[in-house]
């Protein structure tokens, strides 16, 4: 005999939580292709603006941004930016990494007398 079913819904069936790419304006994007397109021929070049402009109205530019510099994302136009956009952001210092080789190397030695 199995036992008496639960009142309580199973986890594959409840809603999915909020994210924030669920308000994002390339959800609704006529071709999604766009937001991928590789190379620096002028239609792929073209594409990657035109995916760039959908993102300046995105209320959602700002997370989906930081989400793809978190993932170090290899590809494609996000929050804005392409590729090689993100590229410089992450090669920028930060406040955790040392600006200059002289800082990584730490500070001079004392001398003694």
């Amino acid at each position: 005999m199995h036992p008496p079913r639960s009142p309580h819904a199973h986890p594959d069936t409840l809603p999915r939580a909020p994210h924030w790419g669920d308000g994002a304006a390339c959800q609704t994007s006529d071709d999604p292709d766009y937001w991928f397109a590789e190379g620096n021929d002028p239609a792929a070049v073209a594409e990657r603006e035109e995916a760039k402009k959908v993102c300046l109205r995105c209320p959602c530019r700002t997370p989906c941004l930081h989400a793809a510099l978190e993932r170090r994302e290899p590809s494609g136009v996000w929050g804005g930016l392409d590729a090689d956009e993100r590229n410089t952001l992450t090669l920028l210092p930060t406040a955790r990494e040392p600006a200059t080789e002289e800082a990584a190397d730490g500070p001079e030695p004392a001398q003694t007398a």
